[in-house]
C-alpha cells in the first residue's frame, strides 16, 4: 500500500502540471479570476499544491531539490508567457516562490524541533539492556 501513494501522487502531479501549464500559457488569460479574484493568490495556491504533490510523488528525493524544480517550472511558465505575447511578471514568480516556501517552511521547522537521526539512534542504543 505504501508504494501506491507515490503512484497516485505522480498521476495527480502530471494532471495538475498540465492544468497549470495550459491555464498559465494557453489562451485562458484571466480565467483564474472566476475561481480566485487575485492573480497572485492563484499562483500561490497552484505552486503550493504542485510542491506538495511533487514531494509526495518522489518521497526518496530531497525536498529542497524538488522544490527548486517546481520553482524553475514557474520561471519557465513566465518565460513562455513573455515569449507568447502575454505579460510576464516578477510578482508571479514571487507568488510561486511563496507557495513553494509555504510547503518547505513547516518541514524545516519540524526538522529543527526533532533531533538528528544519529542522536535518535544513540538514544535507542543507550536504552538497550546490557548483557
Amino acid at each position: 500500500m505504501a508504494s501506491l501513494t507515490p503512484k497516485i501522487a505522480r498521476f495527480l502531479l502530471i494532471a495538475a502540471t498540465l492544468i497549470c501549464a495550459i491555464g498559465m500559457i494557453g489562451p485562458f488569460k484571466g480565467a483564474e479570476r472566476h475561481l480566485i479574484s487575485v492573480d497572485k493568490a492563484a499562483h500561490f495556491i497552484a505552486f503550493y499544491g504542485l510542491t506538495l504533490l511533487t514531494i509526495a510523488a518522489f518521497p526518496k528525493r530531497r525536498s529542497f531539490d524538488l522544490a527548486c524544480m517546481v520553482l524553475m517550472f514557474g520561471v519557465a511558465i513566465e518565460v513562455a508567457q513573455m515569449l507568447s505575447g502575454r505579460g510576464a511578471q516578477l510578482g508571479d514568480i514571487l507568488a510561486d516562490a511563496a507557495g513553494v516556501a509555504g510547503v518547505l517552511a513547516p518541514m524545516y521547522l519540524q526538522r529543527l524541533r526533532s533531533p538528528p537521526i544519529v542522536e535518535r539512534r544513540q538514544r535507542l542504543i543507550d536504552k538497550l539492556p546490557v548483557s
